[in-house]
């Protein structure tokens, strides 16, 4: 097995090695660095020196037998002697976010009893699924804080791999998955946990931990969160898009909630306005065109083509035609990509089949959408001739 170097320095970034095993694509070395994926946590990247040879190694697994697979872009030979150095950067990172799961997985127990089902850390969010139905903001605050107050304090991180009886003795949050050879990470005062990870030596090494986003998966609540630099460049993000509307706002940051009140207020009013007199327009055209059209005891059908409607206006032109118990309603409109919006609607007299009629015509012209035999609607592409379709 190769002798796993990650954990008794995990803020090492250089190594000496040898090859004892080659693979396609891959290289097992007698000692590394790099850290395989596993455990939710992914793999390192780096390189692998010999001599003037810079090989990248562009990902890292472990086998069932313990083998550490270093996946190469250029194959070296067994024997060679290599200087392997990993991405700094890249594992610190994953150190903060690996050790801010194990806290906020601790602290969301602590305030919550919201056991962590699983977790995973990714390059760009990471997830603690939780078995709990639901986190009210309050709680998962009180989480949020426990946390930061740990990485505040500063207390010591450490890794052990204890006998059976000592393994007994210990506060573990989870079961290990492994009968032997058991590695346990403590957050002194704090957290126990079976881990094969890498991770930080003093809490307050992972930075302000952020939970940034709460969502309902598989029955339970999924917590997002960022630790270190990740949690900083979410607060940056957030910033801008708060300073921005500030601006355009014309206040204070403070002052945006109450701007974006006076805004849907305002939208709500305008938005209302406009329904009622489009109503009113629609009404005042339904009655033209009946006029126009003098009842049908086999049903009168009334095709009105307009530019730039939307599909509310559609309905209500036909809803108001519709009153007149023989008519058959058809309004259309081309939306912004030219396709056809369409509507039609029935008054309650007339036989004919809406839904049956735009399912057919879908059908045949790639179009989508559907409804009942007195009213449906739908999309048909830019290029059906209506007026031939409607007949």
């Amino acid at each position: 097995m190769t002798e796993k170097l990650y954990w008794q320095e995990p803020f090492g970034t250089s190594f000496e090695a040898r090859v004892v095993a080659v693979e396609p694509g891959a290289v097992i070395l007698d000692r590394t660095l790099f850290y395989p994926e596993g455990g939710g946590q992914l793999g390192d990247r780096g390189a692998l020196f010999v001599g003037r040879q810079v090989v990248a190694v562009t990902d890292v697994q472990i086998d069932d037998d313990g083998r550490i697979r270093h996946l190469v872009e250029e194959p070296l030979e067994v024997g060679t002697s290599v200087t392997g150095t990993i991405e700094r950067e890249r594992r610190r990172d994953h150190m903060y976010q690996h050790t801010g799961q194990h806290v906020l997985s601790r602290a969301l127990i602590e305030v919550a009893r919201a056991e962590t089902v699983s977790a995973r850390l990714g390059e760009s969010s990471c997830t603690i699924d939780t078995d709990q139905s639901a986190l009210d903001e309050a709680t998962l605050a009180r989480a949020e804080d426990l946390v930061n107050d740990l990485v505040l304090r500063d207390v010591p991180v450490r890794s052990h791999f204890p006998g059976p009886e000592e393994l007994a003795q210990m506060p573990l949050r989870r079961a290990p998955k492994v009968a032997t050879g058991v590695r346990v990470i403590e957050v002194e005062g704090f957290d126990f946990t079976p881990c094969g990870g890498t991770h930080v030596e003093r809490s307050g090494q992972i930075g302000p931990i952020k939970i940034v986003g709460v969502e309902k998966y598989k029955g339970g609540i999924r917590v997002s969160f960022a630790a270190g630099r990740r949690a900083l460049a979410d607060a940056r993000a957030k910033d801008s898009v708060l300073r921005e509307l500030a601006r355009s706002f014309t206040c204070g940051i403070g002052e945006v909630p109450a701007a974006v009140t006076r805004l849907r207020a305002d939208l709500k009013t305008r938005t209302e306005a406009y329904a009622h007199a489009r109503g009113e327009l629609m009404q005042l055209l339904a009655e033209r065109l009946l006029a126009a059209h003098p009842a049908d005891p086999l049903g009168t059908r009334i095709v009105i083509v307009r530019e730039g409607d939307d599909l509310q206006t559609l309905r209500t032109l036909t809803g108001a035609l519709a009153k007149r118990p023989d008519v058959i309603a058809f309004a259309a409109s081309r939306d912004a990509s030219g396709d056809w919006l369409l509507v039609i609607e029935r008054g309650a007299g007339a036989s004919f089949d809406a839904g049956a009629w735009f399912k057919q015509v879908a059908s045949a012209h790639g179009g989508r959408g559907g409804g009942r035999p007195e009213r449906a609607e739908g999309r048909l592409p830019a290029h059906v001739d209506l007026v031939t379709v409607i007949g």
